[in-house]
């Protein structure tokens, strides 16, 4: 009873129960279970999606629907801009009738709380720091902010510096985990089997290089860097795999006539020992070229074109490298480059020694190495965490 009266007072010095504002057209609800992500930052968003992709991995019906705080049009395809004011949460709730709330991060709201409190839904809270704690209006109130954050039922702290803020300011020490991040992970990209093991025996001991997704501007980088790192590899392989794939025969035209030994993928269905380039211009799934690779360069870094997920190169075990332009994949490139899991380079003119220096296995495997510890460290905690939900689902929806 006192927990509750603590939020009661509190929404009431806030004045929040007297906001207005109606619920926006919301898409139909699908079938299934439903789990409310509450994020507050679009960075949040990826991370989500990882773990819907998580939850549904058995093939149940559990569909994740987002929230932002302050939501912009851009992310229309990913979040739902959050409710605001009492009428538009119940709505929202009663519309979608989510059988748990997750929390991403901070910014607790009173009213939002309360209402969901209200609702009986279960919440907890993930990525969990004392980060803006202290910009929660009205949190004078005596006990509110202890209220607040024993309403969740599980509290997953970022690290063990953050779990004694959080007891500090009110959480109960036996809901909190001390987790680290839930971070987005790119799924296994797949691939034929057969069809590795066949182009692998092909390719023998021969050293390789993919660009993936290269865009037609940067042919002349392509070729300079092949050139450039063949000095150390002479039977050095440049497999790239065009964007649009309709721009192969051209491709394939000019690096003839630079001197290239070139073949299609349509016309030679594996690369010869004289082959210097193979160029994609078929339809299979990149996880098979990343599987065949060890270095992968992401097309379109160098000059601004859209790029693949470095993820799920890295995922797959190959180094990679990237110019300045990764958007939209930013974060996930800032986690690599930190960790010293990936190669950066700024121009062109930087391609070819930077694959030549990556020829030396120990090299590429401190790289993949890395980089494979950024991807499961954030895969561990986000299958900790959808392990819990889901157990508490069975015991939840009929």
């Amino acid at each position: 009873m006192a927990r509750s009266l603590s939020i009661a007072a509190y929404v009431a010095n806030l004045g929040s129960a007297e906001q207005s504002g109606k619920l926006i057209a919301q898409p139909p609800r699908p079938k299934g279970t439903i789990i409310w992500a509450r994020c507050c930052d679009p960075d949040q968003l990826t991370a989500v999606e990882t773990l819907e992709r998580k939850l549904s991995v058995d093939g149940d019906p559990i569909h994740v629907v987002a929230t932002l705080r302050n939501w912009q049009a851009e992310y229309a395809a990913r979040a739902l801009p959050e409710p605001q004011g009492k009428e538009a949460i119940r709505a929202f709730v009663a519309h979608w009738r989510p059988a748990m709330c997750v929390w991403v991060k901070g910014d607790l709201d009173p009213l939002l709380m309360a209402e969901i409190r209200s609702a009986s839904l279960l919440s907890i809270l993930v990525d969990a720091t004392t980060e803006g704690l202290e910009n929660v209006a009205g949190r004078w109130v005596p006990g509110a902010m202890r209220s607040m954050l024993s309403q969740f039922e599980a509290v997953w702290a970022l690290d063990q510096a953050a779990a004694d803020g959080l007891v500090r300011a009110g959480t109960p020490e036996d809901t909190i985990l001390v987790t680290g991040a839930m971070e987005d992970c790119a799924p296994t990209l797949p691939c034929d089997e057969t069809e590795r093991s066949d182009l692998a025996h092909a390719i023998g001991t021969r050293p390789v290089w993919l660009a993936a997704a290269a865009q037609a501007d940067e042919w002349d980088d392509l070729c300079i860097a092949q050139k450039i790192a063949s000095r150390t590899a002479h039977r050095l392989l440049s497999i790239i795999v065009p964007a649009d794939p309709k721009v192969a025969a051209p491709m394939a035209d000019q690096m003839r006539q630079l001197g290239f030994q070139v073949a299609l993928r349509s016309e030679q269905y594996d690369p010869s020992d004289v082959t210097q380039i193979y160029i994609v211009d078929t339809e299979e799934e990149l996880g098979l070229w990343y599987r065949i690779a060890p270095i992968t360069y992401m097309g379109g870094t160098l000059h601004g074109e859209t790029c693949c997920d470095p993820f799920e190169a890295t995922a797959l075990g190959s180094a990679v490298l990237y110019g300045p332009h990764v958007a939209p994949f930013q974060r996930r490139a800032a986690r690599l480059t930190e960790a010293g899991a990936s190669r950066f380079i700024q121009t062109g003119a930087e391609l070819g020694p930077a694959i030549e220096s990556l020829l030396s296995v120990d090299k590429t495997a401190q790289l993949a190495h890395n980089a494979w510890d950024v991807t499961s460290r954030g895969a561990n905690v986000t299958n900790r965490i959808a392990a819990f939900i889901q157990l508490r689902l069975e015991e939840l929806v009929p």
